[in-house]
């Protein structure tokens, strides 16, 4: 009875100090961030991607030719997608003001337009949104699950692909290379 009691003592010691440490690294961490991955589609031209935004205005991706963009899918259900929301709406307002920012799209993932449409009501969306009947714009950009974000270059190239919760940091970092730092003269 007595070796019993110790061995109990030691065994809920050793969980009470494991879950100690697991608590306190979760809490010291840094926040999830987007993970880049090796797409297919890195180092070749972006798929043609057309559709209608949210609004019913036609959008053609090929039109932002010239301009670095940055493509995120997400879908309202999406947890993550609802974490990176403010941050995308960020990073657009400050690649406004430059003088060739980057341009943001979005692409409703399996998800309904309507819920979509409150998602980007409800978080600030100010880029335009692209409805996806049928997922045939993800399925053409490979996209399994949302946030899927990638990088587009001027020349119409995909040059990054990252699946999780994208910031406006990582952003910036991605698209720095294709955006000047001088502000516009609007901003």
């Amino acid at each position: 009875p007595a070796r019993r009691v110790r061995i109990v003592a030691i065994v809920s010691a050793s969980v009470a100090v494991v879950l100690v440490a697991l608590i306190v690294l979760l809490a010291t961490r840094s926040p999830s961030t987007a993970v880049a991955f090796e797409s297919p589609l890195l180092s070749h031209p972006a798929p043609a991607t057309k559709s209608l935004t949210l609004d019913g205005k036609p959008l053609d991706l090929s039109s932002y030719k010239g301009r670095a963009v940055v493509l995120n899918f997400f879908a309202s259900w999406c947890q993550p997608c609802q974490t990176e929301a403010p941050q995308l709406s960020a990073f657009t307002y400050d690649q406004a003001k430059l003088a060739n920012g980057a341009a943001m799209v979005g692409v409703v993932f399996n998800d309904s337009n309507a819920a979509a449409a409150k998602f980007a009501a409800s978080n600030g969306v100010n880029y335009p949104i692209l409805v996806d009947p049928g997922g045939r714009v993800a399925n053409g950009w490979g996209v399994a699950s949302p946030p899927t974000t990638f990088i587009i270059s001027p020349s119409g190239e995909v040059v990054a692909a990252f699946v999780g919760a994208s910031t406006a940091i990582e952003l910036d970092r991605a698209v720095a290379p294709y955006t000047s730092s001088t502000a516009s003269l609007n901003g």
